[in-house]
C-alpha cells in the first residue's frame, strides 16, 4: 500500500474491556505505548479502523484455533467437500491464513472455484 499500517490484536478480557472504549480512547492508548517505547516523535495516525467483532452477533468475538491434540491438517479436513453438494469456505478451512479475513475471503474464490468446476 506504499503506506506505513500499524495492526494490533487483542485477546480475551482486554478484548472485552476494549470493545466499551471508544475508537478516540483505543487510537490514544496505542499512540501512548509506541511513544513510550520508541519516543516522542512517533505520528499520530492520519486514520483508523476499529472492529468489535465480540458485539457481532454471527461472529461472537471468536475466530478459529488449533486446540491440544488437533492439527494444522484438520483445516484441510474442514474444507473438503460433501458429495459435491456441501461446499465450506471460511478462515477455519484455511491452512495457510486461519483466524483472518483475507483466509476467509481466499477460501470463498477456493470454494467456487470448486463449485464451478463441479457444476460446469
Amino acid at each position: 500500500m506504499g503506506q506505513p499500517i500499524l495492526v494490533a490484536f487483542l485477546a480475551g478480557s482486554q478484548a472485552r474491556a476494549a470493545e466499551g472504549r471508544s475508537d478516540a480512547q483505543l487510537v490514544n492508548r496505542a499512540v501512548g505505548v509506541l511513544r513510550r517505547i520508541y519516543g516522542s516523535d512517533v505520528p499520530a495516525p492520519t486514520g483508523s479502523l476499529i472492529t468489535r467483532w465480540g458485539q457481532d452477533p454471527f461472529a461472537g468475538g471468536s475466530y478459529s484455533h488449533v486446540p491440544v491434540g488437533a492439527s494444522l491438517k484438520d483445516h484441510k479436513v474442514l474444507a473438503e467437500p460433501v458429495a459435491d453438494r456441501f461446499f465450506f469456505a471460511g478462515e477455519a478451512t484455511s491452512d495457510t491464513y486461519p483466524a483472518t479475513v483475507h483466509g476467509a475471503f481466499l477460501t470463498g474464490l477456493r470454494e467456487a472455484e470448486r463449485i464451478d468446476e463441479v457444476f460446469s
